[in-house]
């Protein structure tokens, strides 16, 4: 799967929480923008056709405005440059993903208490893995 630059994945990001079931109009999804990516109409709209360009949107007309759906849902992109950027950064080891958080202080203590319920859930819900 392409990886989108920043600037994308920010606009990307925005469509996904202001379409979570369908459609947005340029005004939803510049609205879901951080503070820090409050970019002119036009910019806005040139990175949702440069989207579109790539296959991550479709631009439809509804009355006399465009909508635009995401084509990519946001787990398949999220998964797919988590786990390039796991294999790219740290050979595919997740601990040392980890490490790293923590010994740089973006590991909170109250994260990893959530870190470990989920894992716990997960092993739970999928036994059939066998431990290695």
């Amino acid at each position: 799967m392409e990886r989108l630059s920043r600037s994308e994945e920010q606009v990307m990001a925005a469509l996904w929480r202001a379409a979570p079931n369908g459609a947005a109009t340029r005004r939803q999804v510049a609205a879901q923008l951080p503070p820090g990516c409050r970019w002119a109409d036009s910019t806005l709209l040139n990175f949702l056709l440069r989207l579109e360009g790539k296959g991550f949107v479709r631009a439809a007309r509804q009355g006399n405005k465009n909508v635009y759906t995401p084509l990519v849902r946001r787990a398949t992109y999220c998964g797919a440059v988590s786990a390039a950027h796991l294999e790219t950064l740290y050979g595919g080891d997740v601990r040392a993903m980890l490490e790293a958080l923590a010994a740089t202080g973006r590991l909170e203590h109250a994260q990893v208490h959530r870190l470990l319920r989920w894992l716990d859930a997960w092993l739970a819900d999928n036994a059939e893995y066998d431990e290695e």
